[in-house]
């Protein structure tokens, strides 16, 4: 039995999120590399200058910097450039195969629902994929995927296992895009990735935690799940930062599967081995609701943390009081703008390398702007849902 499932426009129609793909972005541009995937690397630009398409990448950093009071916050070099698209255009209807990470926290589930009613209100057809959180699942999802034949790829990677299944839709004529995730830069076959920067949401939530604890102390890391871009590229991008300052110790990396409950058990055992703790550096707004349970239960002051914006964390850190965070949205928004890329590619229209997501950037003193009390712990903030689509999906 095939792990694809087919979504299309005749199935149940949920609320259409017109104008969900029009998020604030930048566009980058790299190198296209050989369709079939074997590595070598030639120019497949379309006009934009590097010089303008960098510069709107730069522009999304440092107005994330100002926002947490950084400067001279720069993105890392990288060739920038538009990807000319014009050998997989083709007539509509499209099909996209999706291969998802699957619905296995909130966060997950409003990407799927963005991802299929963007699909679904520019008239694309959804062959659909969950990989249940599992890179190897991942792997033959995509295999499955690729059997049907889909018009374009898009998969959320989770993990580099899925190289080789890129390079073979390279090789049946399948463009791919990398969505809300990345692969190795050694990746043939990946035409654009689509995503807010890992080196930014890293970056900058590093930079914010030595800044507030002084440059000086001992420090925890939370990340996700093992091996998982997400976890793993946000982490490298924070080391580095906190490499710079001498007097920062960071005295323990652990994984909290992206779940309050074993952030909690995590949270508890740092508060006991280290009770010294100056800041927690996490990539999660919900392995951050678990370190403030947790140090509650222990009767101990919360150190400050960093995190992407949930409806979870801002509760239990307004009830909580006197938290210092900061937040740096990880919209499920993002995966909108996945389902366009893929469409315009197919119809032939030059696409950027890099489509990096801006997204909201904001700390403790803006709580209550961010914070939505009528709604559940399940809605990522801000949320571009009008208050019908976030009443039918029981958010709010």
């Amino acid at each position: 039995m095939t792990r694809a499932m087919t979504r299309t426009r005749t199935r149940t129609v949920l609320p259409v999120l017109a104008g969900a793909a029009a998020l604030l972005l930048a566009t980058g541009c790299g190198m296209q590399r050989d369709p079939a995937g074997s590595g070598s690397v030639k120019q497949a630009c379309a006009g934009t200058p590097a010089a303008a398409v960098k510069g709107q990448v730069a522009k999304v950093w440092t107005d994330a910097g100002k926002r947490l009071g950084l400067k001279d916050l720069k993105p890392p070099a990288t060739a920038v450039c538009q990807v000319d698209t014009r050998k997989y255009a083709k007539k509509p209807p499209y099909t996209i195969a999706y291969a998802s990470q699957g619905p296995t926290n909130s966060w997950a589930t409003e990407a799927d629902y963005f991802f299929d009613r963007e699909a679904e209100r520019r008239g694309a057809d959804v062959l659909y994929a969950s990989a249940n959180g599992d890179a190897g699942t991942q792997v033959g999802n995509i295999q499955d995927l690729l059997a049907q034949h889909p018009d374009a790829l898009v998969v959320q990677p989770m993990g580099s296992a899925v190289k080789g299944q890129v390079q073979q839709a390279a090789a049946q004529g399948v463009p791919v895009v990398v969505c809300t995730g990345k692969l190795p830069d050694d990746t043939g076959g990946v035409v654009s990735t689509v995503g807010r920067s890992y080196d930014l949401q890293g970056t900058l939530t590093a930079e914010w935690l030595a800044k507030t604890i002084g440059y000086s102390g001992d420090i925890a890391y939370l990340s996700g799940i093992p091996g998982v871009p997400t976890s793993e590229y946000q982490y490298a991008a924070a080391a580095k930062v906190f490499a710079k300052y001498p007097k920062i110790n960071a005295v323990t990396r652990q994984y909290t599967q992206w779940s309050p409950t074993q952030a909690k058990k995590v949270a508890a055992s740092l508060a006991v081995r280290y009770p010294h703790l100056k800041g927690v550096w996490t990539d999660s707004g919900v392995s951050e609701t678990g370190i403030i349970q947790a140090y509650q239960a222990a009767g101990k002051t919360i150190p400050p943390m960093t995190g992407d914006s949930s409806n979870a964390f801002l509760r239990s850190a307004a009830a909580a009081g006197g938290v210092r965070f900061a937040q740096t949205a990880y919209p499920p928004e993002q995966t909108a703008t996945c389902a366009d890329t893929a469409i315009d590619i197919l119809r032939g229209t030059a696409v950027p390398s890099v489509r990096e997501i801006n997204s909201a950037v904001y700390t403790d003193a803006e709580l209550n702007r961010y914070y939505r009390r009528d709604c559940t712990d399940n809605l990522w903030v801000p949320t571009s849902l009008t208050p019908a689509q976030a009443k039918e999906l029981k958010l709010c």
